[in-house]
């Protein structure tokens, strides 16, 4: 990857976007699954909705041919089974419930949302495929979901709404978080250091401060 493709990468990594498992079945009747973030609406009538999948990934051949597939958002919960379907190689559905849908398309029973489709176009977009599809079922669940943001799973606020304080905790706390990594990273130089101490110091007296 070039340094350009680096930066581009990250800048779209600056738009916050759900989590989603996309599944079929594969000719051998074997189920197939994938993360994906790029999951989006495209029309209420039909109901049309889009996903993009690497041009080299192994679940590819099991998507284009099937004609359907299954969109699962994922709830804040299922961070774990995120990751299962992020690998590539291993048996992901191994101890994981599921059933056959609509389509035949492997479906979850647990999701923030769920959209069984029918394939309806298949796209070229560079060195990815965009799958559209027909949705002849769907389900929605009134839980929080995942969500993704700049390469790395995003912290959820209160539902009840934040606190002026807890926005700056959780500010100071994302701050030092970012530092944290440079010490995993082995960039840590005194100045790394000084700021560090800095932000701990100050998440210390911001958490003090609001449960006082």
């Amino acid at each position: 990857m070039s340094e350009l493709q680096r930066e581009f990468r990250d800048a779209l990594g600056s738009f916050a976007t759900g989590v989603t498992i996309a599944t079929t079945l594969a000719g051998d009747g074997e189920p197939v699954g994938v993360t994906a973030s790029s999951f989006n609406s495209v029309s209420l009538d039909p109901p049309l909705v889009l996903w993009s999948l690497a041009k080299n990934s192994l679940s590819r051949e099991a998507f284009s041919s099937s004609g359907h597939f299954a969109v699962h958002v994922l709830a804040a919960s299922q961070r774990a089974l995120s990751d299962r379907f992020a690998r590539s190689g291993s048996d992901k559905f191994e101890g994981v419930d599921w059933l056959r849908g609509k389509l035949g398309s492997p479906v979850f029973p647990e999701f923030a949302a769920r959209f069984e489709c029918r394939t309806r176009h298949e796209y070229e977009g560079g060195d990815h495929i965009i799958l559209v599809g027909e949705v002849v079922e769907f389900e929605a669940r009134p839980v929080a979901p995942l969500l993704f943001l700049a390469g790395r799973y995003a912290r959820h606020l209160p539902d009840a709404g934040p606190t002026a304080e807890s926005e700056d905790i959780l500010n100071e706390a994302l701050s030092l978080e970012r530092a944290l990594e440079t010490v995993v990273e082995g960039k840590l130089g005194e100045a790394e250091l000084a700021e560090t101490r800095r932000l701990m110091q100050r998440i210390i007296e911001l958490a003090r401060g609001a449960s006082t």
